[in-house]
């Protein structure tokens, strides 16, 4: 998996702490995931945030249609409808307004 790369303006990789608190318990579970892992506890947690949040921007970002849906899409890129009255005034109002900034 790609990591997603967000631009900050930081001069240091690691100038940033972030602290929580958990329960006993969750501390118990985490402490031997990363064991099980092979690496510290630190390391562990960061690791799996990244993926975490790399799977929720991922899955954010990208647009999921069923089968029929895909062929409707693409049937519409190849031929599409002539443009209706709303939609003329839709852009008629686009290009007054922000067009014109």
């Amino acid at each position: 998996m790609d990591t997603i790369q967000i631009p900050v303006n930081s001069k240091s990789s690691r100038s940033e702490r972030l602290e929580a608190r958990i329960s006993l318990e969750l501390k118990t579970l985490l402490q031997y995931a990363a064991d099980i892992h092979g690496s510290s506890l630190s390391e562990f947690l960061i690791s799996s945030a990244r993926e975490s949040a790399n799977e929720v921007i991922r899955d954010h970002q990208i647009v999921k249609l069923s089968t029929e849906d895909s062929r409707a899409f693409v049937e519409n890129l190849l031929n599409p409808k002539k443009p209706n009255k709303k939609l003329k005034e839709a852009f008629l109002n686009y290009k007054k307004k922000v067009l014109s900034r």
